[in-house]
């Protein structure tokens, strides 16, 4: 069963709730002084006037209140996808609240700026934020800052001291999470495995009962909450978020990676295999990382990850690292895999190292060389809920070693998502042309790639490769000058990472510690992302499809429907008291009720039930909520 690529919204979304998605209320003389988005000039320019009206009436700024390099003296709501060309100030005490929408911007300077759920702050500025007048606050892990040329380590050294969670300061990475943003910027997100990126349903395109799952826990057959076992047909995932579903209540089996990276991922029915099938759900959040990498945990390289043959490395604060399962006791029993689920920032694990080399590497303990035996062992790198890369070959085994582990692995339901190559020009009979042209041992490698691509149709991982040890520096030098842009341009072509050749020909820096010429061309060469895609359900080898479709907030300006209502003035066969509300909502009707639903601010139906003429709505959470009475929508506010 094939899942749809396509931009998905919700009409209810758009019918009910729209974009007027606030959970910031002022009160007192200040609420007077508070726009919110309405879009009613049908534009997404931040500073047209006409864009804005009062939280509690039609008025709009006055002409020229809200302009680009200028004090902005009002608490200003977005809630929809704004763009502002220009600099954003806020006059001191002044705030603007960013929930339900994304703002895209270069720099904003002054007063606080709160990032609620479902907001998505964007700046591309070199000086984003104006530290000594800005303070930045999270109230929601469901939230991020995207700042696309500030490095992680930048944002933690200029920017952490003005940004708070729930107005407490910030610590990286107890309580926020700065990851990598390709290969000059960073995203900024609260880290609490309190984050509930996952809703899971027992009925295709979202409908029937559904639960919430949080990050960071295995989520395994009967302790799938709501009787969720084996009963889940469809499911959104919040971006910024990864999530591995497999039938097995280990996670062996037929399964599955899904990644929600730029756009909320909606899966409206679910691949067959795992339709009321699956058992072992995982959820971690998503790093973005480049494709250029190091075979080593080498600094210096302005990579965003490494690798180094092992799982005893950490990422830091500007590289994410990949663990290893260098060999079979690496993958052998539970202690290793709780390692690989420790990792920070890890969204892979790497299988055996050259396991087809029988006399070297992995392949020559434990009998690992047999394909049998290592994939029995591989399989328990289902168990970490990660994306797994295969075996990394030599270059002449993914067509012979590899492919005959991988004809074990399919009916056996062990799953791989990434070829792992290596690749040295062993076959251009490198001993006795020391000299050869860096264009012909190029050419060799862009045929050797075609051929791995072409034969498994999944994405690659190049862990090791240069032009082999006995060629000269200069061959290296321009073989890597014609390797580096091709990779960059291949899709299939997720990461790479040079090997320094054992013989000092290729390496990246001198015996003084100086950058040779080739290490000064790797670490200035810019890379670009690994996984492009906006929302990706990965392929394996188990299965090919890779495929999906994007769940946005539908947009529409809740103050042209004409079904909605702020208050009973504007109707007046029904109303509700007390509006906010703590406990108890009442209806008053002159007619018979029916079809009473209460629904939150992502248009989800609440479990609040009508009892005579009341609901009682003490449960829920304080924030803003619309119940709709008889096809009549009405918002409220839950204190």
């Amino acid at each position: 069963m094939k899942i749809i690529l396509a931009l998905h919204k919700f009409s209810f979304i758009a019918n009910f709730i729209g974009c007027a998605l606030f959970f910031f209320f002022l009160s007192g003389s200040l609420y007077s002084q508070s726009y919110k988005w309405s879009g009613v000039a049908n534009n997404q320019n931040f500073f047209d006037e006409l864009n804005w009206v009062s939280v509690n009436s039609t008025a709009v700024p006055a002409a020229g209140t809200i302009n680009p390099n200028q004090a902005i003296n009002f608490n200003l709501f977005v809630n929809c996808d704004v763009n502002a060309s220009g600099q954003i100030i806020l006059a001191n005490n002044k705030t603007l609240h960013i929930e339900n929408g994304s703002l895209n911007g270069t720099r904003i300077s002054g007063g606080t700026i709160h990032i609620a759920e479902n907001g998505y702050l964007n700046l591309t500025g070199t000086t984003p934020l104006n530290t000594s007048n800005t303070t930045l606050n999270f109230t929601s892990p469901l939230a991020w800052l995207k700042l696309t040329n500030i490095k992680p380590e930048a944002y933690q050294t200029s920017y952490l001291s003005i940004t708070t969670v729930n107005q407490t300061e910030a610590v990286y990475p107890t309580s926020i999470r700065i990851d990598n943003y390709y290969d000059l910027g960073s995203l900024v997100r609260i880290n609490s495995v309190q984050a509930l990126p996952m809703q899971i349903f027992d009925s295709n395109n979202l409908q029937g009962n559904s639960v919430f799952l949080h990050i960071d826990q295995i989520f395994s057959g009967n302790a799938i909450p709501a009787n969720m076992n084996n009963n889940i047909r469809s499911f959104i995932l919040k971006r910024s978020f990864m999530a591995v579903l497999a039938d097995n209540e280990e996670g062996t089996g037929k399964s599955k990676v899904f990644i929600a990276s730029e756009n909320d991922l909606v899966v409206n029915s679910m691949p067959t295999f795992l339709s009321n099938n699956t058992s072992f759900i995982r959820i971690i959040p998503w790093n973005w990382v480049t494709k250029k990498g190091t075979g080593g945990d080498i600094n210096g390289m302005d990579n965003s990850w490494y690798y180094k043959w092992s799982n005893n490395g950490q990422s830091d604060i500007n590289r994410e690292f990949a663990p290893m399962a260098w060999g079979g006791g690496a993958a052998n029993d539970n202690a290793d895999i709780e390692i690989y689920k420790s990792k920070y920032k890890a969204t892979h694990v790497l299988s055996f190292n050259e396991a087809d080399d029988c006399n070297g590497q992995s392949g020559q303990y434990g009998n690992l060389c047999t394909p049998s035996v290592a994939v029995n062992l591989h399989k328990n790198l289902m168990k970490t809920g990660l994306r797994i890369v295969s075996p990394s070959c030599r270059e002449g085994a993914w067509a012979t070693w590899l492919d005959d582990f991988n004809d074990l692995a399919v009916p056996a339901d062990i799953r791989f998502d990434v070829v792992g190559i290596h690749w040295y020009d062993w076959g251009g009979n490198p001993v006795n042309t020391p000299n050869a042209s860096a264009t012909t041992i190029f050419n060799r490698f862009k045929a050797h790639l075609t051929s791995i691509h072409n034969f498994y149709n999944l994405p690659i991982w190049i862990t090791e490769f240069n032009a082999n040890p006995y060629r000269n520096t200069t061959v290296q030098y321009e073989f890597m000058q014609l390797a580096l842009p091709y990779l960059e341009s291949l899709d299939y072509v997720e990461r790479y990472a040079w090997f320094q050749p054992s013989s000092g020909t290729g390496d990246f820096y001198d015996p003084n510690g100086n950058l040779t010429t080739i290490g000064n061309y790797y670490k200035n060469f810019v890379s670009t992302p690994s996984v492009s895609s906006n929302v990706y359900a990965s392929p394996s080898n188990l299965d090919a499809n890779n495929v999906g479709n994007v769940y946005t907030i539908s947009c529409a300006n809740i103050l042209l429907s004409n079904d909605y209502t702020d208050n009973e003035s504007t109707n007046h066969t029904l109303s509700i008291y007390p509006n906010p509300v703590k406990d108890y909502l009442y209806i008053n009707a002159k007619e018979l009720l029916s079809n009473v639903m209460v629904y939150d601010a992502n248009g989800r139906i609440m479990d609040c039930k009508l009892h005579d003429n009341s609901i009682n709505v003490s449960a829920l959470k304080t924030g803003f909520y619309v119940v709709k009475i008889n096809n009549i929508t009405i918002k409220f506010i839950k204190e």
